[in-house]
């Protein structure tokens, strides 16, 4: 399984249920282990089809619950950025410089991405 999965929220959840053999009731089970609260099985039906948004703690709880990383869901890396850029949470200064790294990243991204040789064909052997 990738670490990470590019899929709506929804659909990474069922995949990543179908690949641990997990009910609804059964994962709802095991984010109670995880902190007595947890998640109901109905709530996490309506997150598995896309009937409501899954909030960070939701994503967390079902990720720990899987044995994934939280920013397994492209919504939960999303949720991430959106906070580290928002002024109103981390203020102006570090917004901007949380900013200024995740485009430096990027540069060097594509610089490495260009740089790196391309794969050449290799003629077939005839015979």
């Amino acid at each position: 399984m990738n670490r990470t999965s590019a899929k709506p929220f929804g659909e990474a959840l069922r995949e990543l249920m179908d690949a641990r053999g997990l009910t609804y009731r059964g994962l709802a089970e095991a984010t109670r282990a995880l902190d007595r609260k947890g998640i109901t099985h109905a709530y996490i039906n309506m997150l598995a089809n896309g009937h409501d948004k899954p909030s960070m703690r939701a994503m967390e709880l079902i990720a720990q619950a899987c044995g994934v990383g939280p920013e397994y869901f492209a919504e939960y890396r999303l949720a991430v950025a959106m906070r580290e850029l928002d002024p109103n949470e981390v203020g102006l200064e570090q917004a901007l410089e949380n900013l200024n790294a995740r485009l430096g990243a990027r540069r060097r991204a594509g610089a490495k991405a260009r740089s790196a040789p391309q794969p050449q064909a290799q003629p077939r052997p005839t015979g």
